[in-house]
C-alpha cells in the first residue's frame, strides 16, 4: 500500500491472492484489499472461475457483495455489475452459480468464514439489490450517486459513483473511513493513475488531495458510519 496526497491506494496487480477451496470443492481466488480487525471490516475481490457453485451456506458476519465482472444467479435471478447480494450474519443462502465466471468486491462486518448448510431456513432477510433499478442522483462537481446499500450491513454504505470527464472531488476531511474500488474509467490522485479494480481508502478524521477523474470514471464506494 502506498499512499500519495493522503489517500492509501492498494493496486489490484499487487494484492496477496489468496488460493483456496470453496465449501463444495470448487476452487477460488481472495485477494485482500484492505483489513481492519479493530472494526471487524475486510475489504476483498472474489474471483470464481467459470462454472463454480456456491451452495447454500452461512457465515457469521454481515457482507454486502457486489458483481464487478461476470454473473451470479442466485433464486432464479441473474444479478450483473453493480448488483448486490446482502447477507446478514447467520442466516442461509444460495446456491450461487456462476456460469460465466465471476469477480466481486466483498464487503465484510465480521467474520467472513463460512460454513455449507442443508436446511432451506425459512428466514429471507437477505437482499438482492439490482441496481438498474435504482436512480442516480445528480450532485456537485459532476458527480452522479445510486445508494445501494444503506442499511443492513452493519455500518457500512455502499454507494456507485459516477464522475463526468474532466470532472475532480476538491480536497477535504473525513470524519468517517472512506473507501472506494474504480469499476470503469480512471482516476487521479497527485501523480498516480488508477485504473480497473485499482482501490482507494482515506482513513476516518484523515485529510487528502483532490482526486481527478480526466476521463471519467465510475467507482464502487464503501463508507464505514
Amino acid at each position: 500500500m502506498l499512499t500519495c496526497a493522503g489517500v492509501q491506494i492498494v493496486r489490484v496487480a499487487e494484492i496477496p491472492w489468496e488460493d483456496r477451496m470453496n465449501v463444495d470443492n470448487w476452487p477460488s481466488r481472495a485477494g485482500m484489499y484492505y483489513d481492519d480487525r479493530e472494526n471487524g471490516l475486510c475489504l476483498r475481490l472474489i474471483d470464481y472461475p467459470v462454472g463454480a457453485i456456491e451452495p447454500r451456506h452461512v457465515h457469521g458476519g454481515t457482507h454486502a457483495t457486489t458483481v464487478l465482472k461476470g454473473a451470479a444467479i442466485i433464486d432464479g435471478l441473474t444479478l450483473g455489475p453493480l448488483d448486490v447480494i446482502l447477507g446478514p450474519a447467520n442466516e442461509p443462502h444460495g446456491p450461487i452459480d456462476y456460469p460465466q465466471g465471476c469477480k466481486l468486491f466483498s464487503a465484510f462486518q465480521g467474520s467472513f468464514h463460512h460454513s455449507e448448510v442443508e436446511s432451506l431456513s425459512g428466514k429471507k432477510d437477505y437482499r438482492l439489490i439490482e441496481q438498474a433499478k435504482l436512480p442516480w442522483q445528480s450532485g456537485p462537481d459532476g458527480r452522479d450517486t445510486k445508494i445501494l446499500v444503506d442499511h443492513g450491513c452493519g455500518r457500512l454504505l455502499l454507494e456507485a459513483l459516477h464522475f463526468a470527464p474532466g470532472s475532480q472531488v476538491a480536497a477535504h476531511s473525513h470524519p468517517q473511513m472512506h473507501a472506494a474500488v474504480v469499476v470503469e474509467g480512471s482516476a487521479k490522485v497527485g501523480n498516480e493513475t488508477l485504473g480497473e479494480w485499482d482501490f482507494m481508502r482515506v482513513p476516518g478524521g484523515a485529510h487528502h488531495g483532490a482526486i481527478e477523474f480526466p476521463d471519467g470514471a465510475t467507482l464502487l464506494a464503501v463508507t464505514l458510519r
